[in-house]
């Protein structure tokens, strides 16, 4: 075997060695996305259970809330001031949900809109927060249809 013999078979032995690390980086990219994935659906669902966990735990907040997304004017300047940071971090999720990839158990910016074209309180904070969204965030909200209810407790008749 001469010497070009053995060039030969060491340039496809070297082809063949960077086609199989080729595979393996492809692989690891592969594997690597979807553990990121499954890492921001796990902050997500923890930033939304956090949200819920503060508004079912506190009923003074529960309050404000409630009192709060149907008219700001219900409220006094520190429940205002917590309503606004409220509404905020349900901002916050929503643009933090726009900019992921892939399929999500629920969909954070349909929420948001749904808040946004449903109540006049939340309406108001997020206008209010329109400079400092990304750019197309609020108008989006603005073209959001209210497809998500929140469950409304009704005066209970004792009459039956």
């Amino acid at each position: 075997m001469s010497i070009q013999d053995l060039g030969a078979i060491g340039e496809l032995l070297a082809a063949i060695a960077t086609i199989v690390t080729l595979l393996y980086l492809a692989q690891q990219i592969r594997q690597n996305s979807k553990n990121l994935q499954e890492a921001s659906s796990a902050a997500m669902n923890q930033g939304w259970s956090s949200i819920n966990s503060r508004i079912s735990s506190d009923p003074r907040l529960a309050s404000i809330f409630l009192r709060g997304r149907l008219n700001l004017e219900e409220l006094d300047p520190v429940e205002t001031e917590q309503f606004r940071a409220l509404v905020q971090d349900i901002l916050n999720m929503a643009v933090y949900a726009d900019g992921l990839e892939g399929p999500r158990s629920f969909d954070a910016f349909q929420v948001v809109g749904s808040l946004y074209q449903s109540y006049p309180g939340v309406r108001d904070v997020i206008e209010s927060l329109e400079g400092s969204t990304p750019g197309n965030l609020v108008p989006r909200l603005r073209e959001a249809t209210a497809s998500y209810f929140m469950i409304e407790k009704t005066a209970r008749s004792d009459s039956t």
